[in-house]
């Protein structure tokens, strides 16, 4: 029987399957019942979108900062999925390769196995996240930065695998808690998660002279009234410059720890970034100056560690090093 090859990728912000022309990508969250037995009420659109919860039940966000948190949700909410998708009735022989963070510790790691291999399938293989990208590149060292909602992945990559690569614990969730406790600061003023993440999304930039501005709805914590307010992309700009300031910071020490015949070829090959971060206006700008290397942003950028991915797990040319880094 033919082994057919998914990607699951089990994000802070989505979870997403790819593989055999399918693609499905929705918000990692869930209502979730606790008693007896834990009971998985609502996930993906459907759980992000209630507006009321059912009695007894919490909205859960079962992986966080790169890291699964709730293993017991997390494999109700992938056997939904696969239920789905790739029915075991349906396809017999399944591959499950899962991208993760470079800095995941061993614990971190058989606990996110355990929670996919308790959704129906057991033949799974962890990938760190760099190495996901080696079909883009020609073979030569280049550098990649994964912008996630949880965390960012720096690495470098050549034909051979991982050459180095870290893990920030800076994501969009973290830059959302920057942009709440900023405004909180400077204008009194607060405002929820969600909130923050269409502040980020519509006016966030890098840009100084970026004059954008949008309406916010918060609680002025003075008068304890909620109201709207505007706010400016320059009124948000402290947090969005800490963050991305933070990650250039590991680039830079990534880029001065290699050996010079790697920096060389890293100057001359440039840095490839992806991951939901990566959209922050004047990003590229950004990093090419503090690096000085050129930039590539790719222009599927949500997506494209999966699809990537896929390419790498179905290539003959990486069957030997996806062996060495597998099972």
């Amino acid at each position: 029987m033919q082994t057919r090859k998914f990607v699951i990728d089990p994000g802070s912000a989505f979870v997403t399957l790819y593989g055999d022309a399918l693609i499905y990508r929705e918000p990692n969250v869930a209502v979730v019942r606790r008693g007896r037995m834990t009971e998985v009420l609502a996930y993906g659109e459907e759980a992000a979108n209630m507006r009321t919860l059912p009695d007894h039940s919490v909205l859960s966000r079962p992986v966080q900062g790169g890291i699964v948190k709730q293993p017991d949700v997390l494999g109700l909410v992938l056997k939904k999925i696969f239920e789905k998708y790739i029915p075991q009735n349906l396809f017999k022989a399944v591959e499950l390769y899962v991208p993760v963070p470079a800095g995941l510790s061993i614990v971190e790691r058989e606990n996110l196995e355990k929670a996919v291999a308790s959704a129906g399938y057991r033949d799974v293989t962890l990938i760190e996240t760099p190495l996901c990208f080696l079909p883009r590149f020609d073979g030569g060292d280049t550098m990649v930065a994964v912008f996630g909602a949880g965390v960012t992945d720096v690495g470098v990559v050549n034909s051979e695998g991982i050459v180095t690569a870290s893990t920030v614990d800076i994501g969009g969730d973290a830059l959302d808690e920057k942009i709440k406790g900023v405004l909180l600061q400077n204008r009194n003023f607060k405002i929820d998660s969600a909130a923050a993440e269409r502040l980020k999304k519509a006016i966030g930039s890098l840009y100084t002279v970026d004059t954008s501005a949008v309406s916010v709805i918060g609680q002025d914590i003075l008068d304890l009234r909620s109201k709207s307010i505007e706010i400016s992309a320059t009124q948000i700009a402290p947090a969005i410059h800490y963050c991305y300031s933070r990650i250039l910071d590991i680039l830079e020490t990534t880029l001065a720890s290699l050996p010079r015949g790697k920096q060389e070829e890293v100057r001359s090959n440039g840095l490839y970034i992806a991951g939901g971060g990566a959209g922050m206006n004047g990003l590229g700008d950004y990093l090419q100056r503090g690096l000085r290397i050129p930039v590539t942003i790719d222009p599927d950028y949500e997506t494209a560690m999966v699809k990537y991915l896929a390419k790498l797990i179905s290539s003959d040319k990486f069957a030997q090093l996806l062996r060495a880094v597998g099972k």
